[in-house]
């Protein structure tokens, strides 16, 4: 009788024992994944800012252009890549995409979307989008003239 009773708690211990060297690892895998990570991309999209100053539209015959100027405010150079122009609803209306424009710390740098055949309605709300080679976006909302 005396000797089931001694199995038990020496079976508890060695489990308690097992289930703590099992966290333990589990944890030191768990921080040593996360600090071996490269953070470099993560820094430099938080060093990347942008941010849309002014919307200029000229038309002229059947061209219509719009000039969206943006200004870097981050502290790193960046590349836009596309511009988009939206209506109010989120609908596309034009965009000039693979544009490839550098973008200076604290420059202002004028963005055009060219497009034919295609007209913005006095008076309605469109949306201009931006957006850099690393995925920043920023976007202004405008009435047309």
């Amino acid at each position: 009788m005396s000797s089931t009773k001694a199995v038990s708690p020496i079976v508890a211990t060695v489990l308690l024992i097992v289930i703590a060297i099992s966290t333990g690892i589990l944890l030191w895998v768990w921080v040593s994944g996360y600090i071996s990570r490269d953070h470099t991309q993560s820094t430099i999209v938080l060093e990347e800012r942008i941010r849309v100053e002014a919307i200029q539209v000229n038309s002229t015959g059947d061209f219509l252009n719009i000039t969206i100027y943006v200004r870097n405010m981050g502290s790193i150079a960046t590349v836009i890549s596309s511009a988009y122009v939206l209506d109010a609803n989120g609908n596309y209306i034009t965009a000039s995409i693979n544009i490839s424009e550098e973008l200076e710390p604290g420059k202002v740098k004028g963005v055009i979307v060219t497009s034919s055949n295609t007209s913005l309605t006095s008076g309605y709300m469109y949306i201009a989008k931006v957006v850099t080679f690393r995925g920043t976006e920023a976007s202004y909302l405008f009435v047309a003239p």
